[in-house]
């Protein structure tokens, strides 16, 4: 597949839209949003990243000269512009802001930013160089244009999917050895990373930096047990789950910037009635969410479909928030299915299937499936065992 035709298509698909609500230009500077218009992903951004658009000209990408060679290498946009001093690279100024009236010059109409996104510092600074007429936000945009995955992002999902079933698979095989939570974890690791090794050795496994770090490594795997699962997520301890224990692996995984999941809860040996009752409501929430997972469906449906089921079972106190959310470069990305989301789920999309009850006093169940919508229902892209598991550990700690 040629990333550079399917980007093509997403910035044509931008600037479409910014000609249909009269935006005279656009800044894009979330890394998730460089990386799905350009491909380029620099892993870290302590020196942001830009791309910089008109609806009737020709994208500019915009780094820090100590990114250069990086976006040389990986930009599908060929216009690259730097700023800032490093080496023999010649910048067009020493600051982004600088570098955007550049580009930009002064905007005469509506100036399109992710007001989501950008700090109000560096919002200041670019008002008093670009004085655009007016100020609109793009986020909401640019999540519509997300929302439905192109043959290109599927494939690298799918990538992921094999990656957490593997991370999770080995997780639990590991627990059942009697391996620690974080032992466990450890070994599910490796085993991604001997996979994508093996298999997709030509695709980047790098996440998205905060502006203080970066992810070289995107492949992740932990494990919690008990009271512990109510934190969602944390990292595993050298705890040994032991007879009556819920446990919760977790894997996730981006494979050329695009991410999936796998989670699983485990029951160490058996489990006392009240768990046991959990345990099967989320089962059951968990199908009746995947018996109505079509085309068409509204994502607040799906909600409260899983609520329904939780409220009969006697868990009204404790209902989720939402019972999944979309995946793409983010892994948490819009939209959730959550009880206030309209939407319509559509072919194309990518979402986790994971209604899930959490209490600190007793733990938690949840499996989490990353699924894709297709023409006539839903294809699950993980396809770990998804029903009651059952370990009986061999005592190593």
């Amino acid at each position: 597949m040629d990333i550079k035709e399917y980007a093509g298509r997403r910035i044509q698909a931008l600037q479409n839209k910014m000609a249909e609500n009269n935006i005279a230009a656009a800044i894009i500077e979330k890394p998730e949003n460089v990386k799905y218009f350009s491909n380029f992903n620099p892993v870290i951004n302590s020196t942001h990243v830009y791309i910089l658009v008109k609806p009737d000209a020709a994208p500019v990408l915009l780094a820090h000269s100590l990114r250069a060679d990086h976006a040389r290498e990986e930009s599908t946009i060929s216009d690259i512009r730097l700023y800032g001093k490093w080496g023999d690279n010649v910048p067009i100024a020493m600051t982004p802001e600088e570098a955007i009236a550049i580009v930009l010059g002064k905007v005469e109409g509506t100036l399109g930013m992710e007001l989501d996104y950008m700090n109000v510092t560096q919002y200041g600074k670019l008002m008093d160089r670009l004085k655009p007429a007016k100020v609109v936000s793009i986020s909401n945009l640019v999540n519509m244009l997300k929302i439905v995955k192109d043959d290109y992002e599927i494939s690298c999902i799918r990538k992921s999917a094999e990656l957490v079933d593997l991370g999770v698979r080995t997780t639990i095989d590991f627990l059942g050895q009697g391996y620690s939570e974080a032992e466990a974890s450890t070994e599910g690791q490796y085993a991604m990373r001997k996979l994508w090794h093996k298999k997709f050795r030509d695709s980047e496994v790098c996440g998205y930096g905060t502006s203080e770090g970066g992810m070289i490594d995107s492949l992740h795997v932990w494990c919690l047990s008990e009271g512990h699962i109510s934190y969602g997520c944390d990292a595993p301890k050298h705890y040994y789950p032991k007879d009556g224990d819920l446990t919760l692996p977790m894997a996730w995984a981006k494979t050329d910037g695009y991410h999936a999941e796998n989670e699983r809860t485990i029951i160490i040996n058996g489990l006392n009635e009240f768990k046991q009752h959990a345990y099967d409501s989320m089962l059951k929430a968990r199908e009746t969410v995947f018996s109505i997972l079509k085309p068409g469906t509204l994502f607040k449906d799906l909600y409260f479909a899983a609520a329904k089921v939780y409220s009969d079972s006697g868990f009204e106190k404790i209902l989720p928030g939402r019972v999944g959310h979309g995946c793409g470069c983010s892994a948490h990305e819009f939209p959730s299915l959550a009880p206030d989301n309209e939407l319509p789920l559509a072919p194309g999309m990518v979402i986790t299937v994971e209604p899930g009850l959490m209490d600190k006093k007793w733990g938690g169940v949840r499996h989490s499936d990353t699924v894709l919508v297709t023409e006539n229902g839903y294809e699950r892209l993980t396809q770990l065992e998804n029903g009651k598991i059952i370990i009986h550990p061999r005592r190593l700690g």
